[in-house]
């Protein structure tokens, strides 16, 4: 045998055995028993569409926003001198309730009660002059020109002391109102003007609560509305009632300041704390909400898609509040309903489906500004329906 016939021999074969190795990693005719385009059930429902559902239940639904305040005392008041002088005495104790009219500090005030004495005793010997020379004029004794100028001379001396009252009040410093005096700033035997800050006193019961909302909200509260807030450090929150709103909107946040006032009884909020509050427009007690996703809106209204009896039924719906996160439903579901979440671009009423994945309760996601806050109602929330949501 030649040369060239072996070669070609040997050729061939070669190509027998590399053909030979490739055959098994070719694809078989048959289908394998499993599809695996996303969205497709397995080998036990191949024609079924696969979804996720949400069951829905009652929940306590709030529309609210959110927003960033502060605590402030009711009334506030920094105490300072009218007059100046050395600090003689200070009358009350730091941190200390204080009644209205309470002597919280006294200025050197020795000239003027000098004064006060000396023209009260020349007062008192005018009027002993103005009483014989009334008795003398009915007499004839003296002229009643003589008695009118005794009686101006009383009437000068009255208008000086008051003159003297008024510089010795000045010299004392008072509580204007029931409340909590502060940190005191001053010592005893210091000089003090009327620049000179004593200490404060606060009404720290009730509390106000400053705050402010976005402009576009300004149609939606009103004197009355509730509002609740945390602070830092505190595990309770707090409530209030809006007491006035600021009839103007701040031109250069384009936002809606507002005034709370809370009880504050027990003492556990303090004024100037950082506050964070969650204003309460509407309140629902048993809303049926569903994923925002779920709406799917149409020319003539809006719908969900419901899973009943293996099947994906449109059910049009009237919705109410409406979060970042879910919808209130107040028409078209009633509690228990399995409302379908995904496969939306396969999804037409009729299709087979079957469930994935059942959600029920509260949107995952924290509460966050324009969101409401969402609570389920105790006692009225129902388990998920046997064999993935149907009913």
């Amino acid at each position: 045998m030649s040369k060239n016939v072996k070669r070609t021999l040997l050729g061939l074969a070669a190509v027998v055995i590399l053909v030979g190795l490739a055959l098994p990693k070719l694809p078989s005719g048959g289908n394998g028993g499993e599809v695996g385009a996303a969205g497709e059930a397995g080998p036990g429902d191949p024609g079924a569409l696969t979804v996720d559902v949400h069951v829905v239940q009652p929940v306590l639904l709030r529309d609210r926003t959110l927003a960033v305040g502060s605590l402030i005392a009711n009334e506030v008041v920094d105490l300072r001198s009218e007059a100046s002088g050395r600090l003689v005495e200070i009358g009350f104790t730091e941190g200390s309730p204080v009644s209205e009219g309470d002597l919280l500090a006294r200025i050197n005030d020795r000239d003027l009660q000098a004064q006060r004495s000396r023209l009260e005793s020349r007062k008192r010997l005018v009027e002993q002059r103005e009483a014989r020379q009334t008795r003398l004029v009915e007499e004839g004794g003296v002229s009643q020109e003589d008695l009118d100028a005794t009686r101006s001379e009383r009437e000068v001396l009255e208008a000086e002391l008051e003159m003297v009252e008024a510089e010795l009040e000045k010299t004392q410093v008072r509580a204007p109102f029931d409340g909590v005096v502060g940190l005191r700033r001053v010592s005893p035997g210091s000089y003090i003007s009327p620049e000179t800050s004593i200490t404060t006193v606060q009404v720290l019961d009730p509390l106000r609560l400053q705050f402010s909302i976005p402009a576009r909200y300004s149609g939606r509260v009103a004197e009355g509305d509730p509002v609740r807030f945390r602070v830092e450090g505190e595990e309770a929150d707090g409530e209030g009632v809006v007491y006035v709103v600021d009839p103007a909107v701040q031109e250069g946040t384009r936002t809606l300041a507002l005034r709370a006032r809370t009880p504050n009884p027990d003492g556990r909020f303090r004024p100037g704390a950082f506050a964070t509050v969650d204003v309460i427009f509407d309140e629902v007690d048993d809303a049926l909400t569903v994923p925002s996703v779920a709406v799917r809106p149409q020319v003539e209204g809006q719908q969900v898609f419901v899973y009943r009896d293996g099947e994906a039924q449109a059910v049009p719906v009237e919705t109410g509040i409406r979060t970042r996160s879910s919808v209130q439903i107040t028409e078209g579901l009633q509690s228990g309903d399995s409302v379908i979440t995904t496969g939306f671009h396969q999804l037409q009423p009729g299709v087979p489906v079957a469930v994935a994945e059942v959600s029920e309760g509260l949107p995952a996601e924290e509460p966050a500004e324009d969101d409401v806050l969402e609570e389920p109602v105790q006692g009225e929330v129902p388990s998920a329906p046997a064999g993935g949501g149907s009913r």
